[in-house]
This record gives C-alpha cells, structure tokens and sequence, in this order.
C-alpha cells in the first residue's frame, strides 16, 4: 500500500505542476459560462418566460439547469485531463522504468486511477463552489447540506465511471498528439451529449435515443434532479403537472430507454455497470500487454 500512495503523490504532484493541464481542466466549463451568461443563459429564460410566464425564480432555475451541466462536463473532463499522465509517462518512456521495477501492473494502474478520482473531485468540487455563488448571483439558493453530499456522491460516482472509460481508451494510445485530439473532441462533444448545449428535448427521437444510453445523459439527470429541486418547487407550484412534464422532457430531467423510464436509482447502477465493464477490461488489456 505504501508503493500505491507513493505512486498517487507522485502523480498529483505532476499534475498541479502542470499549469496548462490545470487550466485545460476548466477549459470546457469556462467556455460554457461564457455561452450561457452571454448568449444562450438569456434564451432560455426569455422562452421559458414566453412559455410559463414571468414567474418568481426562472433565473434560479435556469442558472441551477446550467450549473448540474456544468458539473457533469467538468466530472468528464478533468478525470480525461489526469488520465493523460499515463501518456505522458509512456511517451516519455518513464512507464518501462516503472514496468522494470519489482511494481505490480495493476498496482501501478490503480495508482493512474485513484489520481484522476481525488483531482476530479478536488477540481470539480471547485466548480461546484463557483457554481453556487453563480446561482446565488441569479437570486437563488445555496443547496441544503444533504442536498449537497448527494451532489458530490453522484460528482465521485461520475468521475470513477468516465475515469475507468477513459484509462481503457488511453491504453491504446502512444503519444499526447494521440491524446490531445481526443481530449479536445470530448471537451467539444461532452456539451452536447450532455445536453448542456442543446435541450435534449428538442433533438430527434434517434439522437435522443441515442444520448439516454450514455452516462453523460444519466449522469446530469442525476445532477439536475437534485440541484434543480428548489428552483422546480418554486417556478412550478400550482401549475399543470402538464407544464411540469413538458418541461422536464425537453430539458433533461429525465431518461427514457424505449418506453421505460429510468429512475435515479437505474441511471446510478447504470454508471456503476459502465465503469465496471471498462476496469474489467482495462485489466484484461493490462493482462496481455504492456503499460
């Protein structure tokens, strides 16, 4: 055990001394506020408003919508950003040194893993702080103590799951060229496949279909069930269960698989599946090959 801490300091200390991988690692949430406070944060509540109304507390619930957004792409990207240690270790043949030395693989492997989970919670935990003084700003309220330790369970929950895919896909990668293109299509995609960018409930029915078996889409589920619920009990109280469920079709409170709608306990067994299966063959690949 000693060896496996030695190896998750020494790769979170790489990693803080790494300025630019810290910076890229709130790259894709700071461009996404900057989306919504200049453009698109200001549509949606002018449609809402044109839908609903002028009801008390649109901007809180539109401002807590962006934020569970935002904690999903920052639990996708930073873990991405942390993986790439293992990368750069291989290009810069550090991993044979390691791979020589009396280390067990999967030891060495776990020890990439664990340190993209504490700084994936460490910098999405920061984003989770911005994010409330964000909502605050817009005139809502902070979460509620049990609302918040939900929000960071289904945060670590997250980062474990899109930790274990990403670690897989890194196996197959030599160079950061390699991964450098593929940090910057998931940074580009993850808005979109979390329907961050684009209400889920305005696509079709096959890219909709498409999206719900993604853990993008469970994870912010999750995320907005919980962070939204003040705002929701607010701006919906005495209105149709019809506006309510209009509503949280077309902005992603929930997942449907055919006619099956998942509950948030199926979208957490979902995820947990998902990074199951990918550590699973994460170890297979290990198994056969070298780091």
């Amino acid at each position: 055990m000693n060896v496996l801490y030695q190896l998750v300091i020494r790769n979170l200390r790489l990693y803080l001394r790494d300025k630019a991988a810290v910076f890229f690692s709130f790259l894709s949430v700071i461009l996404i506020i900057l989306l919504y406070v200049l453009f698109l944060g200001v549509m949606q509540i002018d449609n809402l408003a044109n839908s609903f109304g002028d009801i008390a507390g649109i901007d809180w619930l539109v401002s807590s919508w962006i934020m569970a957004g935002l904690l999903t792409v920052s639990s996708v990207t930073v873990p991405l950003t942390a993986i790439g240690r293992l990368i750069q270790d291989r290009e810069s043949g550090m991993i044979m040194d390691f791979y020589t030395s009396p280390i067990n693989r999967r030891l060495l492997a776990l020890s990439y893993l664990i340190s993209s989970w504490i700084i994936g919670l460490i910098m999405v935990s920061f984003n989770f702080i911005i994010g409330q003084i964000y909502v605050v700003i817009n005139g809502g309220e902070l979460l509620g103590f049990t609302a918040t330790l939900q929000i960071l369970g289904v945060v670590l929950l997250s980062i474990i799951t899109f930790s274990s895919f990403f670690f897989y896909i890194a196996l197959f990668m030599k160079t950061r060229n390699a991964f450098g293109i593929l940090s910057t299509l998931v940074g580009t995609l993850v808005g979109f496949f979390g329907g961050i960018y684009i209400p889920i409930g305005v696509l079709g029915k096959n890219i909709q279909s498409v999206m719900n078996v993604l853990p993008t889409a469970h994870s912010v589920t999750i995320m907005r069930n919980v962070y939204m619920k003040e705002a929701i009990d607010l701006v919906f109280t005495g209105a149709p269960q019809e506006a309510f469920d209009t509503y949280s079709y077309i902005y992603g409170l929930e997942v449907h698989i055919g006619s099956f709608e998942m509950g948030n306990i199926h979208l957490i067994l979902a995820m947990g599946a998902f990074a199951l299966v990918f550590y699973i063959l994460s170890v297979l690949k290990l198994s056969n090959s070298k780091l």
